[in-house]
């Protein structure tokens, strides 16, 4: 039996403009849209996850292979819950650190 290799992280800070919602609301809404874009397995590969949202702006984490995808898929998607949405990828990094300083006015969890 192999060793499962760890997961190689990018996080992508993206700006939001829309509808206001707060981040329980978009977590849901958000991973509904990446199922019908990825589909359940390459949603499981792409391992995508909200990391924080402040109503403007935002982390997503995802694997390294995937950032690609993902940034496609955030720039392909307009509306969320039939309202309409945009999101606008700023800068993705392998560390928050590497993120800058917009990250420190985003609470992390």
């Amino acid at each position: 039996m192999t060793k499962a290799r760890a997961l190689h992280k990018r996080y992508v800070l993206f700006e939001y403009e829309g509808k206001h919602i707060d981040e329980n609301t978009l977590k849901p809404l958000l991973y509904a849209e990446a199922l019908k874009f990825f589909g359940e397995l390459g949603l499981s590969y792409a391992a995508l996850k909200l990391v924080s949202f402040d109503g403007k702006s935002g982390i997503i984490r995802c694997e390294r292979d995937y950032n690609d995808k993902v940034l496609g898929f955030l720039a392909l998607l307009s509306s969320l819950d039939g309202s309409d949405a945009r999101f606008r990828a700023l800068r993705s990094s392998g560390t928050l650190k590497g993120l800058g300083s917009t990250v420190e006015s985003i609470q992390l969890k």
